[in-house]
């Protein structure tokens, strides 16, 4: 199976990702932890990434350093999928931390929050008298 998505060459391994699983920031994380291991060139089609790796070490393995490339493409996608599934709980931790050090700055959000439903709210009437208008 690896063989259909790595091709090694004699001085490089190319390997070919599907655009559809990996998000290319998920590619450029493992990338960046690869840039001591290989030089990296990176393409992209329609639907597919490709990955080119030039070891910067001349005896290394090149089967090796793309699978290892993979463990990091898994490693960045999960942990990206999970800051996304966590987000609104990062952000909240974010908030209390950074409010606990400036308590004037709840105030201002809780004002401007305020501010933003008041302003809804009058959208809302606005729209529901202009609706009734037009049904008279």
């Amino acid at each position: 199976m690896p063989e259909k998505h790595i091709k090694l060459a004699s001085d490089h391994a190319e390997i070919v990702l599907n655009g559809k699983i990996y998000a290319k920031e998920t590619v450029f994380a493992a990338g960046y932890v690869f840039l001591d291991k290989a030089y990296i060139l990176l393409d992209q089609s329609a639907d597919k990434i490709f990955v080119y790796l030039y070891p910067q070490n001349e005896k290394a393995d090149l089967k090796k350093l793309a699978m290892e490339f993979y463990n990091e493409l898994l490693n960045y996608a999960h942990y990206f999928t999970r800051v996304k599934a966590n987000a609104d709980a990062i952000k909240s931790l974010m908030q209390r931390a950074l409010f606990s050090t400036s308590p004037s700055l709840v105030q201002e959000a809780e004002e401007k929050e305020i501010e933003d439903l008041i302003k809804e709210l009058e959208e809302e009437e606005k729209n529901a008298s202009t609706a009734k208008k037009g049904k008279k």
